[in-house]
């Protein structure tokens, strides 16, 4: 029985590995073909075209978009996980009254679709005179309970000690937040970061709504104006644009994979 499971598991795992991977194979394979093979059903490209990528830079605007999400989501990042850690750290460590029911209240705003929220966040923004611009795309999107409510159940098991030492030392509640609770809060900012970048590096619905200026449209509105943007769709530069869009998030995850994996093993603090 144990041979058998020896034998499985790895063939199921090399499977799955490879059912996985075959879409970005042929996102890959399809960026490098001419434009009359690129649905012609082969594994392999007849021709490499290399050029779709340089074609994709100088004609689709893709390194201006690129540019806009990394701000975007880059300052929407380290914005909420400031944030989002200190109203954590409030509430795991503080009482006061109505604790409970702010904490509650933060709760069911996740399980509000943002559809419903689209239109009167639509207006607001736009009494605040945000619209085309990046405060209407950053400050949008920096609340969000799912972050707080993780910072909250994280520092719920923060080893009291440490910070009752940090008093001792006539550190006081601030310097003792940024100097010890913060710093050994990686274990949960490490996933939330990922999860967070690529949340807003994907976002499409909200900048399409409240962007009608070409020099801020991030990268999915930019992609969606060349499927869409006019008669013919030249599908094999799309699909370079779409692999140059990608590089980023690739990036991100294989640098902070070793860390994404302690993090989720919550391991850092105990």
């Amino acid at each position: 029985m144990k041979g058998i499971s020896r034998t499985i598991l790895p063939l199921a795992a090399i499977v799955l590995g490879i059912l996985m991977v075959f879409p970005l194979y042929t996102l890959v394979a399809g960026s490098l073909r001419s434009e009359v093979s690129v649905f012609d059903g082969s594994l392999v490209p007849k021709e490499w075209m290399v050029d779709n990528y340089r074609i994709a830079i100088e004609k689709s605007g893709i390194i201006r978009s690129i540019g806009n999400s990394l701000f975007v989501s880059s300052t929407v990042t380290v914005v909420a996980m400031l944030f989002h850690s200190m109203a954590g750290y409030a509430l795991a460590r503080f009482r006061f009254p109505g604790q409970r029911f702010i904490f509650s209240w933060m709760l069911s705003t996740l399980m509000v679709p943002f559809a419903v929220i689209m239109l009167p966040l639509y207006l607001i923004v736009r009494e605040l005179g945000m619209l085309n611009s990046y405060a209407g795309l950053i400050v949008p999107a920096l609340f969000n309970a799912y972050g707080i409510f993780l910072f909250r159940q994280f520092y719920r098991e923060f080893p009291k000690e440490l910070e009752e030492a940090s008093y001792m030392e006539g550190l006081s509640l601030a310097r003792t937040y940024f100097r010890i609770a913060l710093p050994l809060s990686g274990p949960i900012i490490i996933p939330l970061t990922i999860g967070f970048f690529i949340a807003n590096w994907n976002s499409y619905i909200w900048p399409l709504i409240i962007t009608q200026k070409e020099e801020l449209w991030v990268i999915q509105v930019q992609l969606a104006y060349l499927v869409g943007g006019g008669y013919f769709t030249p599908w094999n530069i799309v699909l370079a644009a779409a692999v140059l869009a990608a590089i980023p998030t690739f990036v991100l995850f294989f640098l902070a994979q070793r860390h994404l994996v302690e993090g989720i093993k919550m391991s850092g603090i105990k």
